[in-house]
């Protein structure tokens, strides 16, 4: 019976320290894919962080070129703007047979009166519509 009893005990330990092996394993298993875990969502967040910076980058790039295309635009108009008042000898008439636009608001400068209604159409008194 003590030599049952002894196997028995000796079964009983060395399954209790398998069991601890395989638990300390197991956790130790589960601490290093934590680990990778973390260390992977560090390396995405620090490769989204870059791509963040470089988009913002390309977008300053960009505004900056286009300001400075349109800062350059302007000069242009400005200094054709200055020449054109420096020519600016012509009497209004001479302009008007000079040039068939005006620069700034691109209307027809020759004054024919011509009307936008069709001189076919009438008008009925107390009719609200032009037949």
């Amino acid at each position: 019976m003590r030599k049952r009893s002894k196997e028995v005990m000796g079964h009983q330990l060395r399954a209790s320290e398998e069991r601890k092996r395989k638990v300390a394993a197991e956790k130790e298993e589960s601490v290093r894919r934590e680990c990778e875990m973390i260390a992977r969502g560090k390396t995405e967040v620090r490769e989204e962080s870059y791509r963040k910076f470089q988009l913002r980058e390309a977008q300053k790039k960009e505004l900056v070129r286009s300001w400075s295309t349109q800062h350059q635009l302007k000069l242009a108009r400005e200094t054709d703007e200055l020449e054109h008042r420096k020519k600016n000898g012509m009497l209004l008439l001479a302009q008007c047979d000079r040039y068939k636009r005006c620069r700034q608001c691109k209307r027809c400068c020759d004054n024919t009166g011509t009307s936008n209604i069709w001189r076919e159409s009438r008008f009925i008194p107390g009719c609200r519509l032009i037949v």
